[in-house]
């Protein structure tokens, strides 16, 4: 608690008393009387101000996609029978969701504002603030603690104290239907050899056939066998793909003491997410691999191939904290992939850059079995020769849809402060321009 009223003035206080004493001086004691008695009741006052006073934050949602509006609802309750003469509220907010109807001040501290508000309150009173906030962009957006002041009438004491705990809001990144981002529907995860389609569905059974040297014991037909007097396999209806693997490379310069291009980084994350979606809505077991951390993370991302209910949730999750930083070479997470990368899965690498080390990477995974598609999204051309490894551009699409993206903003922060805000929070260069 701190306080106008020093041990000093608590002393010269006590000091007039004395004084007034020996002097015989009745007005002496009592100014010295009065402002002791003033500086007892002001503290106390000051140190009951925030006892039994309420505060909580409330989010429409907890995840949201970039670009929409989140609900923010702030409540402030006085729930004793002393009065709060003044209290201020002052609630760190992420700067990276920006508000929409109310003024912030710079924090100090990365990617955070403060929200200020000042008020009194009245024995039982409860006020709120309803407020609006625009996910500017994907990540993991922390709001609070908060911190109320309050003190004595006269402003001699005030106290402080942390309220409201930490909440965590999770933006995904965008996503957009494949033929927007330039990916064709019919066939979003790139060409099959030859045209065939080479992985059997077990679930699908459309008849048997003579048994060939090979064929695994439990693909063998037994009742079928009977009737034939002769081995019998199961034949399977070919299936297109058991699962898609959508690997981002969160590389965008060629070195990593450049930094990152933030531009084809959020670029690359929305396209990963939009071919995730797409894997996940054909009924696809989705896995994820990327080069890139979550926030605090020391290893990168790896989610194996599943067809969970909440998989493209978690995926969009993963992609929403991905940083700008690799932990390796997208070739080398290739190599270490384990059961990210299941038999037979097909591989949709998404990449603004192109190396010897990936492509020779691609071309195992390729004997192996897999299908492989790059996507690209950087509109530089590639020095490095894919091979006939089949490559979608998606820059000029995209270049499109990230125009219509701050149009959608301006039409919500207005566009001085839609700019200001989307300059102010999009990830900063770590290096040099190139």
């Amino acid at each position: 608690m701190r306080s106008l009223l020093t041990e000093a003035w608590i002393g010269g206080c006590l000091a007039l008393v004395f004084a007034g004493v020996l002097a015989g001086s009745a007005p002496l004691v009592g100014l010295g009387a009065l402002v002791l008695g003033a500086g007892g009741a002001a503290r106390l006052w000051a140190r009951l101000a925030l006892e039994d006073v309420e505060y909580r934050r409330e989010l429409s949602e907890r995840r949201a996609f970039t670009g929409e509006q989140v609900g923010l609802r702030l409540h402030l309750a006085n729930r004793k029978l002393l009065p709060v003469p003044w209290i201020e509220l002052r609630e760190r907010l992420p700067e990276a969701a920006p508000l929409t109807d109310g003024h912030t001040t710079p924090s100090g501290q990365h990617g955070a504002v403060y929200l200020t508000r000042s008020t009194s309150l009245r024995s039982g009173d409860r006020l709120e603030w309803p407020l609006t906030m625009h996910a500017a962009h994907r990540g993991y957006h922390r709001f609070g603690p908060a911190r109320l002041s309050s003190g004595d009438l006269f402003g001699l004491f005030d106290r402080e104290m942390d309220a409201g705990g930490v909440d965590t809001l999770i933006v995904y990144p965008r996503t957009y239907p494949l033929p927007d981002i330039g990916l064709g529907s019919d066939r979003p995860f790139g060409e099959l050899r030859g045209g065939r389609r080479i992985f059997p569905d077990p679930v699908r059974v459309i008849g048997v056939r003579d048994y060939v040297p090979g064929d695994p014991l439990k693909q063998v037909d037994w009742k079928a066998t009977a009737r034939a007097q002769r081995l019998q396999s199961r034949l399977y209806e070919p299936s297109r793909a058991l699962a898609v693997v959508v690997a981002l490379d969160v590389m965008t310069l060629a070195h990593t003491w450049e930094g990152t291009d933030p531009v084809l980084l959020e670029r690359g994350v929305v396209v990963a997410a939009s071919i995730a979606r797409a894997a996940f809505e054909s009924h696809s077991a989705l896995g994820l691999l990327t080069n890139g951390a979550l926030p605090e993370a020391d290893r990168p991302i790896r989610l194996g191939a599943g067809r969970r209910p909440d998989q493209l949730a978690r995926v969009l999750e993963a992609l929403a904290g991905a940083n700008p930083f690799a932990m390796a070479p997208l070739a080398l997470e290739l190599e270490r992939r384990g059961e990210a990368l299941p038999i037979g899965a097909s591989v949709v690498v998404v990449a603004a850059l192109m190396t010897d080390d990936l492509v020779a990477s691609l071309e195992r995974l390729r004997r192996e079995r897999h299908e492989v598609h790059v996507v690209k999204t950087s509109s530089a051309p590639w020095t490095v020769d894919t091979g006939s490894i089949p490559v979608t551009e998606v820059a000029f699409h995209m270049e499109r849809l990230e125009q219509d993206a701050l149009m959608e903003a301006e039409a919500s922060l207005g566009p001085p402060r839609a700019r200001e805000v989307l300059a102010r929070t999009a990830p900063r260069r770590e290096g040099p321009a190139r």
